[in-house]
């Protein structure tokens, strides 16, 4: 579909993390390759989907074979955040076989993951629609691969909660065993805070935050819990969590909140099952692989 360059949209921190992936499993070498395969064969390589899914990955897998060999020409046939079928031609790499083969397996792991979270992602978005309600991700996530991870859930048609602990002030269980909230009071911009049960929801409302988390309440508290937060205070964001899986994440976003939370879509996605196929453009360097 599309053979130029795409921009990396990522830190180097996650550019970085890829090279370092790429020398954990090549190591000192490839030595298979470097005794069974010419350096100067050329080949066409494949990756094929063996399982349905969405795709996601393109930018990586781009960064993936350009650290490994600069030369090598990535090819897409699907484009990103599109649903393929088993058996489908998703991307094509053209070059030196030493660096596809040197990449093949990272390349592999990272598309197969991307791909996986985007995949379980749509299937919740589809699982709520008709309700005015989002679908989001958490921070449990692969260490040193959020924001890949956090891009797949994008790709899938989810939205991203905060990226890191520095990025707003979300008041969880834990930290209200060490004092009061009431230095919430002063603090100047929008905070969340997480409730268990009604009295803490009614504590928290009187703080007036932004956001309130309903972490683990059963629908039918829910739908109370909601009721009460939207008579308080109507400009409320209500987000809910925990225990959300596809067989009851619809039954939820009837409860009216307005976001729900998963952290299954980067902790429990399967990766989607992927293959890479070679077909050897020069005879003369024909190997067996």
């Amino acid at each position: 579909m599309r053979a130029e360059k795409t921009v990396f949209p990522f830190s180097s921190s996650t550019r970085q993390s890829i090279r370092r992936a790429l020398r954990e499993d090549i190591g000192q070498g490839d030595i298979t390759t470097e005794l069974l395969v010419p350096p100067s064969s050329r080949a066409k390589a494949v990756i094929w989907s063996r399982s349905a899914g969405v795709f996601c990955g393109e930018p990586v897998i781009r960064e993936v074979f350009s650290q490994e060999d600069p030369s090598l020409k990535v090819t897409l046939h699907v484009r990103e955040g599109a649903s393929f079928k088993r058996n489908q031609r998703l991307i094509s790499i053209e070059g030196k076989a030493q660096g596809i083969l040197r990449a093949e397996r990272t390349a592999l792991n990272l598309l197969a993951r991307l791909c996986g979270i985007a995949s379980l992602t749509q299937e919740f978005v589809r699982r709520v629609k008709g309700f005015p309600v989002l679908i989001l991700d958490t921070r449990k996530t692969t260490p040193l691969w959020r924001e890949i991870e956090k891009y797949a859930v994008r790709a899938g048609g989810g939205k991203n909660h905060r990226f890191g602990l520095c990025d707003a002030v979300f008041v969880k269980e834990n930290h209200r065993l060490f004092g009061s909230l009431k230095p919430l009071t002063d603090y100047r911009g929008r905070f969340e805070i997480e409730v268990r049960n009604l009295k803490e929801l009614r504590e928290a409302l009187a703080l007036e935050p932004g956001i309130i988390l309903f972490d683990n309440f059963n629908p039918e508290l829910l739908r109370k819990a909601v009721k009460i937060a939207r008579k308080t205070h109507p400009q409320i964001i209500l987000e809910a969590s925990g225990g959300m899986t596809l067989e009851n994440v619809s039954h939820y976003a009837a409860m009216g909140v307005d976001w729900i939370s998963v952290g299954a879509l980067t902790h429990s996605a399967k990766p989607v099952d992927l293959s890479l196929l070679f077909e050897v453009t020069n005879k003369r360097d024909r190997v067996s692989l």
